[in-house]
């Protein structure tokens, strides 16, 4: 069965992030004020969510339409930290800490949080967990992948698809493709077992969203939170302001 709680995985870019801080290399710091691409002078306009999840300002409800006319959707380090989703953002779950890695450090530590191979041209790599703080187990991580141009952002989104498609090697359950309007130009859904793969591009940014114990309509409102995020950071817009 595919495990979706992959600590080691997530530890090991974690531990790239602190080391590239040591020597002063390839990690990005924390925005100081704002997403980064540009002015956060704009409200969100994706807002809303579905009353048993709760949210984030920037989480569309399925009658809005993820905001028209963005251009494509690009962001770098510093914007990352503001495209992850933010505490809070899911009211029945606790945050894990954003870790958010560039250069080589991101081309080492895509593998490790998509359990896939990477595309060439990926510049910077983002990741947040977070889990129910109700006895469910439910869980779910975020990871985002930030190309250099488009291109390779859709190879990276057919790679990863095909990977999450197939069960593992000893595995004979079946993987169940589903079908999800996150508001992303690609989107593909697969449910095995417990878990649930959101694999989705946005412009030059790849969305990963694993979840396990949890309801396909919770993964399909995260997913579309996640997207939100990133075209309000791409568009310069602050999603966590109201």
């Amino acid at each position: 069965m595919k495990a979706v709680v992959r600590g080691a995985a997530v530890a090991a870019v974690l531990a790239l992030a602190l080391t590239a801080c040591k020597d002063g290399s390839t990690a990005a710091n924390p925005p100081a004020g704002g997403p980064g691409t540009g002015s956060p002078s704009a409200k969100s306009a994706a807002s809303g969510a579905p009353a048993q999840q709760g949210g984030g300002s920037a989480a569309p409800t399925d009658h809005q339409s993820i905001t028209p006319n963005f251009p494509p959707a690009s962001v770098d380090a510093t914007g990352m930290y503001a495209a992850l989703p933010a505490d809070g953002s899911l009211q029945s779950m606790s945050s894990g800490e954003s870790v958010v890695i560039q250069g080589a450090d991101a081309l080492k530590g895509c593998p490790e949080l998509t359990k896939a191979p990477c595309a060439p041209g990926i510049q910077v790599a983002g990741h947040k967990d977070m889990e129910s703080r109700n006895p469910d187990g439910a869980r779910i991580e975020f990871s985002l992948l930030s190309f250099a141009d488009e291109a390779g952002a859709t190879a990276e989104t057919k790679a990863l698809a095909e990977q999450k498609r197939k069960p593992g090697d000893a595995d004979e359950h079946p993987v169940k493709p589903l079908t999800m309007d996150t508001g992303a130009e690609e989107t593909q859904a697969f449910q095995h077992d417990n878990s649930i793969d959101v694999v989705m591009r946005v412009g030059s940014v790849v969305a990963y969203v694993m979840a396990s114990d949890t309801s396909p309509e919770n993964v399909k409102y995260a997913a579309k939170l996640q997207i939100a995020r990133v075209q309000a950071v791409a568009a310069g817009i602050n999603p966590d302001r109201g």
